[in-house]
């Protein structure tokens, strides 16, 4: 009995002692699953508490880089609700002018205009109403690089605008419709559509854009020396323009995407003209001539881009190759009849021209990530070809009589090998450094002269950060080549005895800038500069007897002494300022022309205001004032010019909607200049239509479930075609 009893006594031990283990275990598990709960719950609320805090931090208006400013369009008040042309007029350094027609730093000339690192085709007019089809809202960032790297083109006067798009399309389908009225003293429409359509591994975008308009321009040209010639022109500019394009990318794997872009620009443009022309020639004698011009031109574009990127391994090592092509196939019919006085005769001309330029290029990029800095390398080929027919036609007895001795045949072709490396490293918390070199060997064959040249394009920049303050300095050397315009010497024809033609002997200027910035609390913006301009052209006129002609000549050298700052802030929280002043000193010397010049300087200033009327800030009003005081530059002397723009803007739908409506140049200020030679004093007072009212309405749809990184192709070289 003992050793039953004492059997059992065991077995209840361990028994009791395999209890409380389980228990134990239970216990462990239910507080090992609480603690999970409770720390899964904390690191949602500290998610959310972080995810909540990042919406209270403002993200800042201003950012400095070592070779470039940033400005964040989500950042501004005044940005909302507008299209891209209107944006850029935001950015501190950047001036927009649409009576020239031209995107410019402020201080300096003008430049070149790229989307997500792609070169667009486009210039003046056609620039500008381009980017009117491009909303704010889809707009990340603006890149003002006033001192390119060596990566880019060295092609450029001053400087690149790099808009930076929003990732887009989300998955699935998305996209947007914007109409616009613009009410000058005719009135302009345009239209534009993207749909979007998005994988984890495919993305379609099919864009849409059409624009349709015209505008009144008034032009005096005077022209005072042994003769005197006063001209002034009444013109109706119109165009009609339909543009879509298809964007595909397809990612083969984690490391590699293969895509293309195609971009059909179907342009029809014309102008009616009414050029009245009094000549007195030296001995008194008067002519006046009345020409009534008919200019019609249809300028169908064709371009293909396509990439291949290869990520060569985890840490950042890639290659990309591209390739482009572009095509115009531009042909061009002016008919016009002079009414010579006291004659009393009528003489009716008509030409004819085909322009086919044509462009190819092929690049490889090698992006080399190491832990002593980063090495970009890379080369490219580029080949321009164009081919211009003009025929000019006097109308005798009902029948037009080609004139052969005035029409001109003009073949041109142009091979560019370029050749890069830069290095780049961030030297502890505060310095950042960037040094390139570029090579590039151009090879001209034309009807007029053939010639090789290779140039060197170095650039360099230095950063150093410190809290609220950065401090860079910079520079770089640049090529301006001659357009296609420029060079092409076909005759277009105002009168039969007046006309503005291309030079094919241009030579390219050279650009060598250099620069000193400041940036305070990603508010304050300044800048000190020095730029100098190298065997520059452009357009001269001259008289001779009763023909007025123009043409471009490689004529002056430049130097500029300049400083801008500009300052950006939000006071009383519904008020938002920019204040940007410029002021710069220039010495100049020509050659090649009769003209003497004078040492001059120029001031520029702005204020930018915009009100939020409500706490969602989906209201505001905005003011603008643009002022140009009376400046000197080369041999001419620029009157005082100055612009005020007011508008509402109003964001409905949590921003889905957008609606904007403005007035642009209330004043109607006209453009003043005199132009001095030794043998004569020019001048123009001219006036493009700027006045205008302006009505946009934006809708967004689609799926916003997730982004998608889309690739971007770069196609820099497009906008020599012009």
């Amino acid at each position: 009995m003992k050793s039953v009893c004492s059997f059992k006594k065991i077995f209840l031990k361990i028994l009791l002692h395999q209890q409380i283990k389980i228990m134990k275990s239970k216990y462990l598990f239910i507080a090992s699953l609480f603690s999970a709960t409770l720390f899964a719950q904390t690191q949602k609320d500290s998610i959310k508490t972080i995810e909540q805090v990042n919406l209270l931090v403002k993200k800042k208006i201003l950012e400095r880089k070592a070779d470039r400013l940033i400005f964040n369009v989500d950042a501004s008040i005044a940005s909302q609700g507008m299209d891209a042309g209107e944006t850029l007029a935001n950015v501190p350094m950047l001036k927009v002018d649409e009576n020239l027609g031209s995107i410019s730093i402020v201080g300096k000339s003008s430049v070149n205009v790229m989307i997500n690192g792609k070169m667009l085709n486009l210039s003046g007019t056609a620039l500008l109403n381009y980017l009117k089809s491009i909303r704010s809202e889809n707009i990340s960032k603006i890149e003002v690089i006033t001192t390119p790297p060596s990566k880019y083109e060295a092609q450029g006067n001053s400087g690149l605008i790099n808009i930076i798009l929003k990732k887009n399309p989300n998955l699935g389908f998305s996209g947007n419709i914007t109409s616009g009225l613009n009410q000058r003293t005719y009135h302009n429409g345009s239209s534009n559509g993207t749909l979007n359509y998005q994988t984890e591994k495919l993305s379609l975008s099919l864009k849409t854009n059409y624009i349709e308009g015209a505008k009144r321009s008034n032009e005096r040209y005077n022209i005072l020396g042994k003769s005197q010639n006063y001209s002034e022109s009444t013109r109706k500019d119109m165009w009609r323009d339909l543009t879509p394009s298809l964007n595909l990318s397809y990612k083969i794997n984690k490391n590699s995407e293969i895509g293309m872009e195609y971009i059909f620009g179907n342009d029809h443009s014309g102008m009616d003209i009414l050029n009245t022309t009094q000549n007195i020639g030296p001995d008194l004698t008067e002519k006046n001539l009345i020409t009534n011009t008919f200019h019609r031109e249809k300028s169908p574009t064709h371009t293909f881009s396509t990439y291949y990127d290869l990520k060569i391994d985890s840490i950042g090592k890639k290659l990309s190759i591209a390739s482009n092509f572009y095509r115009n196939d531009n042909n061009t019919e002016v008919n016009f009849s002079t009414l010579t006085l006291p004659e009393n005769t009528i003489q009716d001309v008509k030409t004819l021209s085909q322009i086919k330029p044509q462009i190819f290029s092929v690049q490889a990029d090698l992006e080399l990530p190491f832990s002593f800095g980063i090495i970009e390398t890379g080369t490219k080929f580029t080949q321009f070809k164009n081919s211009a027919d003009l025929k000019y036609f006097n109308l005798e007895n009902n029948q037009y009589i080609n004139d052969e001795e005035k029409g001109s045949i003009f073949h041109y072709q142009e091979e560019n090998y370029a050749a890069y490396a830069s290095f780049s490293k961030n030297i502890g918390e505060h310095w950042e450094t960037k040094a390139g070199l570029r090579y590039e060997n151009t090879a001209v064959k034309s009807s007029a002269k053939n010639f090789t040249y290779g140039q060197w394009f170095p650039s360099a920049y230095l950063s150093y950060k410190q809290k609220k303050n950065v401090f860079s300095a910079s520079y770089s050397r640049r090529i301006n080549r001659p357009s296609m315009s420029n060079l092409n010497p076909f005759r277009w024809y105002e009168n039969p005895y007046s006309y503005s033609t291309g030079n094919p002997l241009l030579t390219p200027s050279y650009i060598s800038n250099y620069e000193i910035s400041y940036t305070y609390n990603n508010k304050l913006s300044s800048s000190i500069y020095y730029v100098r301009l190298k065997n520059a052209f452009g357009q001269v006129s001259t008289l001779d007897g009763l023909s007025q002609n123009s043409n471009y000549l490689n004529h002056y050298n430049n130097n500029f002494y300049g400083v801008n700052f500009s300052y950006t802030d939000t006071f009383f929280k519904f008020w938002e300022a920019t204040v940007s002043f410029n002021a710069s000193y220039q010495t100049s010397e020509v050659f090649n022309i009769n003209a003497e010049t004078s040492n001059g300087y120029s001031v520029n200033y702005s204020l930018n205001n915009t009100f939020s009327l409500n706490k969602n800030k989906t209201i505001a009003i905005f003011l603008n004032y643009d002022h140009n005081l009376p400046y000197r530059n080369v041999n001419s002397y620029f009157k005082n010019f100055f612009e005020m723009s007011s508008g509402i803007k109003i964001s409905l739908m949590e921003k889905q909607l957008q609606i904007n409506a403005s007035v642009n140049n209330i004043f109607a200020m006209r453009y003043k200049a005199n132009i001095y030679f030794n043998d004569n004093e020019q001048s123009f007072n001219n006036y493009w239509d700027g006045r205008a009212f302006r009505l946009s309405v934006n809708y967004t749809f689609g799926n916003k479930k997730k982004l998608i990184q889309k690739k971007n192709i770069n196609f820099e070289e497009k906008e020599r075609a012009q």
